[in-house]
C-alpha cells in the first residue's frame, strides 16, 4: 500500500514548500507514492525519509526520496543548498516534524508490521489456540487471540480486542484492560492489574514477589548476629495504568501489602527493574538498564537515562530528568537534573568537573617542570 503526498500532507499538518521549484509540479507531485518509511542516506523515490537534525546534514547529499518530511527552520538552508533532491522530492515543513514521525510510523506500522496490532477489532468469539489453557471462570472479552501454550488461570478477565502471543501465562484474578498486548512468554502473577492498551514485550514478568527477607539474629561471641533470613511473603499487586509500553525482560516486583504503580503513558524500555512498593509516575520515562529500588518514586514526565540506580525510598520530583549512569541517593526536586555517582545538581556536577580538570592540569604542569629542573641538576653533576 502507498501513501500519496496530499494524505502526508494532511496528516502531518504540514506545507509543500518547493513546489515552485519542481518543474511540472502539479503532475509530479500528484504521482509521488511512497510505501516505506526510510534511513535519510540512500533514501529512494518510494520512500518517505525525515531531516530536523543538522548532525544528519552529512547524508543529505545521497537523499532522493519521495517525500522529504523536515522543520521549518531548515527549509532557506536546504533550498540554499542547491541539492539535486529539492527539484524532484517533495519537502514537506511541520510545526513538530518529530512527532510528524511518530504519526507517521503508527500509518505505515498498519500495513507493514505484523506487531502493530492498532486498532483492534472488539467483536468476534475470543480465538483459542488449542494448545492453550484456560480455566473455565476466566472471562475473555470479544475479539480477544490467545496464542499457543498460554495459561490462563481461575478468575482472569482479559478485555476485548487483547492479544497474547504464545507460551503467556496469567495467574489466579489478573485483570487485563482493553486492546492490550502481551509478546511471547509474559508472565503475570496473581492480582496484576492491567489498564487499557498496554503493551509488554517479550519476557516482562509482573508481580513477583518484591526482595524482601527480616533478619533473624541469635546470640553470638559478640553479641547478637545475623544467623539466617526469614522471608517476607508479598500479598500486594502491581498496577499498571493506560497506554503503558515495557520493553523485553522489564520487571516490576509487587508491593508488600499495598500496590506497585506504573501510572498511565510511563515508558518502560529493556531490562528496566522496578522494586516493590515503588511508584512510576504518569508519563515517566525509564531507560535501558535502570533500577528502581523497593518503595522509590518517581514522578510525572520524569526522564530517568540508562542504567541509572534510584535508591530506596528516594523521591524524583515532577519533570526531573537523571542522567545516564547516575547514582541517586537523596531527593531530587521537581524540574531539576541530576547527574554522576554521586549524585549533583548538573550545573554543580559540570562545576566540579571542571575544577578536577585545572587542578590536574596545573599538577600535570608542575610535574613536568619539576621533572625537568631534576633532569638540568642531573646534567650538571655529570658534566662536573
Amino acid at each position: 500500500m502507498s501513501f500519496s503526498v496530499a494524505q502526508i500532507a494532511e496528516w502531518t499538518q504540514g506545507q509543500i514548500v518547493n513546489a515552485n521549484a519542481i518543474l511540472g509540479a502539479e503532475q509530479t507531485l500528484s504521482g509521488i507514492l511512497v510505501s516505506r518509511l526510510a534511513p535519510l542516506a540512500g533514501s529512494q523515490k518510494d520512500q518517505l525519509a525525515f531531516f530536523f537534525n543538522k548532525e544528519y546534514q552529512h547524508e543529505l547529499p545521497s537523499a532522493h526520496p519521495g517525500i522529504l518530511i523536515t522543520g521549518e527552520l531548515f527549509v532557506k538552508p536546504l533550498e540554499a543548498a542547491g541539492l539535486p533532491f529539492w527539484k524532484s522530492t517533495a519537502v514537506i515543513a511541520c510545526e513538530d516534524p518529530y512527532s510528524a514521525m511518530a504519526l507517521l510510523s503508527a500509518k505505515f506500522a498498519e500495513v507493514l508490521s505484523s506487531v502493530g496490532h492498532q486498532n483492534r477489532v472488539h467483536k468476534g468469539v475470543p480465538k483459542i489456540h488449542p494448545t492453550a489453557v484456560v480455566h473455565s471462570t476466566a472471562q475473555l472479552g470479544a475479539g480477544v487471540e490467545v496464542g499457543p501454550h498460554c495459561t490462563i488461570d481461575e478468575n482472569v478477565k482479559i478485555g476485548a480486542g487483547s492479544l497474547l502471543y504464545s507460551g503467556c501465562t496469567l495467574g489466579p484474578s489478573v485483570n487485563l484492560g482493553e486492546d492490550c498486548v502481551l509478546f511471547p512468554r509474559v508472565t503475570l502473577y496473581e492480582w496484576t492489574q492491567l489498564g487499557n492498551r498496554v503493551r509488554l514485550h517479550a519476557g516482562c514478568v509482573l508481580g513477583a514477589d518484591g526482595f524482601g527477607y527480616a533478619p533473624i539474629l541469635s546470640a553470638g561471641p559478640s553479641g547478637r548476629q545475623v544467623s539466617g533470613h526469614q522471608k517476607i511473603y508479598h500479598l500486594g499487586r502491581v498496577v499498571v495504568g493506560d497506554d503503558v509500553e515495557m520493553g523485553a525482560n522489564t520487571l516490576v516486583d509487587r508491593s508488600t501489602l499495598g500496590d506497585t504503580v506504573i501510572g498511565k503513558n510511563a515508558k518502560l524500555d529493556n531490562h528496566v527493574h522496578v522494586g516493590h512498593n515503588a511508584q512510576v509516575g504518569e508519563g515517566a520515562i525509564l531507560c535501558g538498564g535502570v533500577f528502581l529500588a523497593g518503595s522509590a518514586s518517581v514522578g510525572k514526565y520524569v526522564y530517568v537515562g540508562g542504567m541509572s540506580g534510584i535508591t530506596n525510598k528516594i523521591h524524583v520530583g515532577d519533570g526531573a530528568k537523571v542522567g545516564a549512569m547516575t547514582l541517586v541517593t537523596k531527593d531530587v526536586p521537581p524540574g531539576l537534573t541530576a547527574v554522576g555517582n554521586p549524585q549533583r545538581e548538573h550545573s554543580d556536577h559540570f562545576r566540579a568537573h571542571a575544577t578536577l580538570n585545572r587542578l590536574s592540569s596545573r599538577d600535570s604542569r608542575s610535574s613536568k617542570k619539576a621533572n625537568s629542573k631534576k633532569g638540568n641538576s642531573s646534567g650538571t653533576e655529570t658534566a662536573t
